[in-house]
């Protein structure tokens, strides 16, 4: 197995061995969560992402309440997928960049409108966790991520938070790609610079300001699709060479 690929993406193609396995049919259930979350060793969010990923791609789907069940596996259609099976080409991400940028934008200057005291507090524990993640082999992708996700809740439109939730870890690709540092002081700056635009992020939503919210979201993701096309032409001139 490519080790770019993200736990949530080896445990949608467990999901699907499993299916294989058990001779699930369109229509039958699926073990509950507790018993994948200790079949396939990992949380109930992996197991809760990698559902909702499966669900989005019509794999599976769910009734409240009752469970998840197989679906039948859509028929195949022309074109690209719009959540990326595995991050490993770069220019799938700067076309997916874009996705972010037209979708999320408009998210924080809702968010900016709609927020409420307790996504402001998830927020900022997001970006406590993401500092704390500098001198780690995560990258703070986790923590990152979980600061979007805090924005998508605060729209109080449950379409943002599903936008998300079926991206997954994919949403933040940078560890996938193998994102390299010269020294660790290198990777600190980066990081350092990441904080501060979700700072200004988050200030402009604490104050209010959907205007000032938007324009630092599009300034944020707009620098984050040059660092990935810095890194494609940094990682071109060193094959050639």
């Amino acid at each position: 197995m490519s080790a770019t690929l993200h736990l949530t993406d080896r445990v949608k193609l467990d999901l699907l061995r499993l299916i294989e396995a058990d001779h699930l049919k369109p229509g039958d259930r699926l073990p509950a969560a507790d018993d994948l979350c200790r079949q396939f060793s990992v949380s109930r969010t992996v197991v809760r992402e990698a559902i909702a990923s499966l669900k989005a791609e019509g794999r599976l789907r769910s009734l409240r309440g009752s469970g998840v069940y197989v679906e039948a596996p859509p028929p195949a259609a022309k074109g690209m997928a719009l959540f990326m099976a595995a991050p490993e080409e770069i220019g799938d991400i700067l076309d997916f960049m874009e996705i972010r940028i037209a979708v999320e934008v408009e998210a924080a200057g809702l968010a900016a409108e709609r927020r409420t005291e307790i996504n402001l507090v998830r927020m900022a524990q997001a970006l406590v966790q993401f500092r704390k993640h500098f001198k780690d082999k995560t990258l703070a992708t986790d923590a990152d991520r979980a600061f979007h996700r805090a924005i998508a809740d605060a729209t109080n439109n449950n379409r943002f938070r599903l936008f998300v939730d079926e991206v997954g870890e994919r949403l933040i690709p940078r560890r996938a790609l193998g994102a390299t540092f010269i020294d660790e002081r290198s990777k600190a700056e980066f990081l350092e610079i990441i904080a501060g635009e979700h700072q200004r992020i988050y200030d402009a939503i604490s104050d209010r300001k959907p205007d000032e919210a938007r324009v630092a979201m599009r300034r944020h993701l707009e620098d984050g699709r040059r660092r990935y096309r810095e890194w494609r032409i940094a990682n071109d001139a060193a094959a050639v060479g």
